[in-house]
This record gives C-alpha cells, structure tokens and sequence, in this order.
C-alpha cells in the first residue's frame, strides 16, 4: 500500500514518521504529496482531495481520508487489538466525521516559499 500525505503540514509529517516507525512488516510506503516525483506516477490520484485529506492506493483503488486510516491501522501489529473501534467508527461514519473537522483545522506551512518570493497560503 501507497500513502501520500500532505508533507507542508506538521502534522502529517509527525504522524507518518511514526507509522515508518511502527510499520514492522513495510507493508506501507510513504509519498509525499506535494513531491512531483513521487505523485508523477500516482495514477489515479485525485490531487485536489489528496490535498484536504489523506490519500492511499492499494492494488490500484484510491482511498482518501478515514478510510485511508483504516488501511494504516489494519497493517499494524500494534493497533489489532483497537481495529473493531475503528472499524465500527468506519461504519457508522463518525470516523470520517472527526477526521475531516482535524484535517480542515490543521496548520499548512508553505514550505516552496522563499524570503524574496510573495507566498500565500494555499
């Protein structure tokens, strides 16, 4: 499985450096979305939503978001045991809920900007 995650946020940052981490087996594969290297040969991607949320694709279908999560969560040991709490907040749809509200607060910092360049948040 491929994970594309947005690399100007630090928060993203933090939490795939802990899932290289926790990824025993190297199930997961790290991208950084904001990399045209790495999202060049990203067919499929849906750039736009993979910028608000994050994205994974695994045997080419696309996951964004909570759903994404889930697929981490489930190929690492050390959540098993919580997998039926996220799997039921996968059904009900409250995981989706509370991941959007955190995706639409977290902080972006535009890293491509330089001192001379006029930088907006994007």
């Amino acid at each position: 499985m491929t994970v594309y995650y947005d690399n100007w946020c630090k928060n993203c940052i933090r939490f795939m450096n802990l899932i290289r981490q926790l990824d025993w087996f190297n199930l997961i594969s790290c991208r950084e979305l904001r990399n045209e290297e790495h999202t060049n040969n990203a067919a499929g991607l849906n750039p736009g939503l993979a910028e608000e949320q994050l994205a994974s694709v695994h045997k080419g279908i696309w996951k964004y978001g909570y759903d994404s999560l889930y697929r981490i969560i489930i190929r690492l040991p050390l959540f098993w045991l919580l997998v039926p709490v996220f799997w039921i907040l996968k059904i009900t749809r409250l995981g989706s809920r509370v991941y959007k509200q955190l995706a639409v607060n977290r902080h972006i910092v535009p890293l491509h900007c330089r001192k001379e360049d006029r930088c907006e948040r994007v």
